[in-house]
């Protein structure tokens, strides 16, 4: 009936084993897997990927500054409940990955390198804990969490080939697999540190003893799944779906077992797997541990539905969201492949092949969260990953039943989805090689003297090209305010975003006025000249986004794997265009930034 974690384990790894003695292209699949999910995966270091990164990276180290800085338990609970709110098991998973280089540093005399991170600043998006702290820090902490995702990423292509092979056989599995490890969307998700790969591989190994539940019936695959499911919620609460797939597992063995509907029924069971998965949740955040379990139900009601309800990009119909979406991060050949994978599944279920129930539950997940989305006024790349491995079973699924009728016709549509879709993350995993913003810090160290000053206008320096310990103005909300800019840096930076508010129907807050500031600064009115871009130029300086709500400008984000995003996306190349203007004339004191 039951099975101890230790045994569970066991049984998980000799599983691996067992598949890859069993099929020699698994590991194949495995190593492609982990050379485009690590390729430059240092960019950006040690600046960050997202904000999220920086987010999660400092729910890691928060705690272990307080505890240097005063041990003490109270040390531990404040440090657990300082960020903006409780997003998690990364908490946990990132304190863990964090422990061997905090005690590295402790027995090395470091210990004062974490002074500034028990009181992280929010001005500039924690920018002063950033500039304080020593360099070395987040160089090996962001590389850490970042390899961590690799690590969950490599984990994820395998349970998505085991599915395979659950529904079908194991030309499946590597089909499905690989399907998944070539998706530029997948990919990006593992170069930034997050919640949503972990979310993502809890979700699958969820589903895959859901699938040994139909099919057996013991009671631990549907506990063991519970609980696996309670802890992709409690990474990122998108993964609530995984609460539908449960409940229609439970349906599917209902339904092909025989007896009194007590027996098939199983109410106990459902009972203590619902239980088991409620206290999960309840205990992957670390807030209840704190004793603020009051955080904890802010989080889950009340985050939830103001996602829901709160616009962060701009007025688009909701179609238009999720073809942006699936686009960007599939490309349009495997999108297209995956619309028909989704329909031939479908179709072909009527017939009742070999997996048809774990195809049914596949599609049962896909469908729940296509439904949550389709509730909300926007949404990213990072959301709609969890459907990417969905997509990829239902379409190596069909494939393999269509193989024995048509097989040359089978094995001609993969072979183009694949090139096409290979070419597309490729190229675009290539890009991370040679990013706008880390030229751009790289080309500051190398020409601006330690005393010089560059002046931006972001209000998060994630969105800058900036040096760690080069002096910074930041003029963002200074307008209006007491704080004295330095009327003369000897360089300032504008971004892609900044040139937004040059462009006419964006959802920024533009405006003449700072729209005439920007066309007069390029224009060398202030005193100042261009010395260096890096990244594609916009047109006239004035960027070319998909219009919202425009479908025609979409099928460039399913061509081309590097396009401009909304919001807290892993901003690319294009997104990326940073241009540096340097002091060359008189000092035109009257300028004044209008941010």
């Amino acid at each position: 009936m039951t099975r101890s974690f230790q045994s569970l384990l066991r049984a998980g790894r000799d599983q691996v084993l067992a598949d890859l003695r069993a099929d020699r292209y698994l590991r194949y699949l495995l190593v492609l897997t982990v050379a485009l999910s690590a390729f430059w995966f240092w960019h950006r270091i040690p600046n960050f990927a997202t904000r999220d990164e920086i987010t999660r990276v400092l729910d890691g180290l928060v705690p272990y500054a307080r505890v240097i800085e005063e041990p003490s338990l109270e040390s531990i609970q404040s440090g657990f409940v300082w960020g903006r709110a409780p997003f998690g098991a990364t908490g946990y998973l990132y304190a863990l990955v964090f422990l061997p280089i905090v005690v590295a540093a402790l027995v090395l005399g470091h210990g004062d390198a974490f002074s500034a991170i028990a009181t992280p600043t929010w001005e500039f998006g924690h920018y002063a804990t950033w500039a304080e702290t020593p360099e070395w820090v987040w160089t090996w902490t962001i590389a850490a969490v970042r390899l961590t995702n690799v690590v969950f990423a490599l984990g994820s292509v395998y349970l998505t080939y085991r599915l395979g092979v659950l529904l079908k056989n194991r030309q499946t599995g590597r089909l499905a697999g690989l399907l998944l490890t070539l998706s530029f969307g997948f990919l990006t998700i593992a170069h930034e540190g997050g919640e949503d790969m972990p979310a993502l591989f809890f979700v699958l190994l969820a589903l895959v003893l859901l699938v040994r539940y139909i099919r057996t019936g013991a009671p631990w695959s549907f506990l063991t799944a519970s609980a696996a499911g309670g802890l992709a919620i409690g990474f990122k609460l998108t993964a609530v779906p995984i609460i539908g797939a449960i409940a229609v597992a439970w349906l599917l063995y209902s339904h092909r077992t025989s007896g009194p509907g007590y027996d098939r029924l199983r109410p106990r069971l459902v009972a203590v797997g619902a239980i088991i998965g409620l206290l999960v949740i309840l205990f992957s955040f670390p807030t209840t541990l704190a004793g603020r379990f009051d955080l904890v139900v802010e989080r889950i009601a009340g985050g939830s539905v103001s996602r829901a309800t709160h616009p962060t990009g701009p007025d688009a119909p909701i179609l238009w969201w999720f073809l942006r979406g699936y686009l960007s991060g599939l490309g349009l050949p495997l999108f297209i492949g995956s619309l028909a994978g989704v329909m031939a599944s479908l179709w072909q279920i009527r017939n009742r092949p070999e997996g048809t129930r774990g195809v049914i539950l596949v599609l049962s997940a896909l469908i729940g969260y296509l439904l949550l989305f389709s509730t909300w006024h926007d949404f990213r790349v990072h959301h709609l990953l969890p459907t990417f491995p969905f997509f990829a079973l239902l379409l190596a699924w069909s494939v393999s039943n269509y193989r024995a009728r048509a097989p040359q016709v089978a094995r001609g549509v993969i072979a183009v989805v694949i090139l096409t879709s290979g070419i597309y993350a490729g190229i675009g995993v290539a890009g991370y090689a040679d990013m706008p913003r880390d030229n751009a810090v790289d080309w500051l160290e190398t020409n601006a003297a330690d005393e010089d000053t560059v002046e931006v206008y972001r209000l998060h320096f994630q969105d800058t090209g900036v040096p760690h310990g080069m002096n910074v103005t930041h003029a963002f909300g200074a307008h209006g305010t007491d704080e004295q800019l330095d009327p003369c840096p000897e360089y300032i930076q504008l971004t892609y975003r900044d040139l937004l508010y040059r462009a006419e129907g964006t959802y920024l807050r533009n405006g003449p006025v700072r729209s005439s500031y920007l066309s007069k600064l390029l224009e060398g009115e202030y005193g100042y000249e261009i010395v260096a871009e890096f990244g594609p130029r916009p047109p006239n300086f004035v960027p070319e986004r998909a219009t919202p709500g425009n479908y025609t400008d979409l099928l460039r984000y399913g061509v081309v794997p590097q396009t401009d995003q909304y919001a807290d996306e892993q901003e690319l190349r294009p997104n990326q265009y940073t241009v540096i203007l340097e002091q060359t004339g008189e000092c035109d004191r009257s300028r004044y930034p209008p941010f």
